[in-house]
């Protein structure tokens, strides 16, 4: 059964509703499909830059965002989040921060203004409690990349044999209705590879309840930097899934490899 606590009274005993259930599947589906709708088309980007992601969800539906949009013909955008909590609710206000930076990017803002409004309006949607983190970017064909990185996970920048960290420097959004954020800038080298992922990847765990941790990331990205985004994304794919021994993930993992390769270089 999907849903074993919904349950009925019948004549004084307790029965599970199964016909509850098989509505609630549907629906839960539909809303999966929905979702990956949301999904950004991978060739919305410019030719100097490749990009992969990977979504998996541990459920019917995510609190994770990835998107990919574009930004004139110099340069596009770059997100991805992860909403508090899991299941619908999560999913619900994943959808809410999609339409709402979608809607917000074309108006040529600033990423600090445009984060700043959103995370205005995801306050005043959610619950109190809930926030979303989220890491906002933007890149050009020069290989200028300005980020804000609201709470998330810091995002990596491997280039040659280093890895960068680049850490958060703001709150996640909605934790108060009025918050400043702020933006760094990075000019990447060529065939710079740039990683954002949500907890997910990290706080996968193996047999011994050892979590899969940025450091055993970061070795994984070195070992891959001669590979394109697409190749990358599978790597550490595969090596999550070993490490756990192909368990079910207990939350959603989301990536995204951004790799500056500018032509006639």
């Amino acid at each position: 059964m999907l849903w074993p606590d919904l349950l009925r009274s019948n004549g004084g005993t307790v029965t599970i509703a199964p016909q509850i259930d098989v509505g609630l599947q549907a629906q839960l589906e539909l809303a999966r499909q929905v979702q990956l709708r949301l999904l950004p088309d991978r060739r919305c980007c410019l030719s100097d830059w490749e990009v992969a992601f990977s979504y998996e969800s541990a459920g019917f539906v995510s609190g994770d965002y990835v998107d990919l949009i574009p930004a004139g013909a110099d340069a596009f955008y770059f997100a991805l989040g992860d909403v508090s909590g899991k299941g619908v609710a999560a999913s619900m206000l994943m959808s809410h921060l999609h339409a709402t930076l979608r809607t917000l990017l074309p108006s040529n803002r600033t990423i600090e203004e445009v984060v700043t409004i959103a995370s205005s309006t995801f306050c005043q949607s959610a619950l109190p409690a809930q926030f979303a983190t989220l890491v906002l970017g933007k890149a050009d064909r020069s290989g200028n990349v300005e980020l804000v990185n609201a709470g998330h996970n810091p995002v990596l920048l491997v280039e040659g044999a280093e890895v960068e960290v680049i850490g958060a420097a703001s709150l996640p959004l909605g934790m108060f209705c009025s918050t400043e954020f702020a933006s760094v800038r990075r000019r990447v080298s060529p065939e710079s590879t740039l990683f954002l992922y949500s907890d997910g990847i990290t706080e996968s765990t193996n047999e011994s309840g050892n979590e899969f941790d940025q450091n055993r990331l970061s070795k994984t990205l070195l070992q891959s930097r001669n590979l394109p985004p697409t190749a990358v994304v599978e790597t550490i794919q595969r090596t999550i899934g070993r490490y756990t021994n192909g368990a079910q993930p207990s939350d959603d993992r989301t990536m995204l490899a951004l790799r500056w390769s500018p032509k006639g270089i």
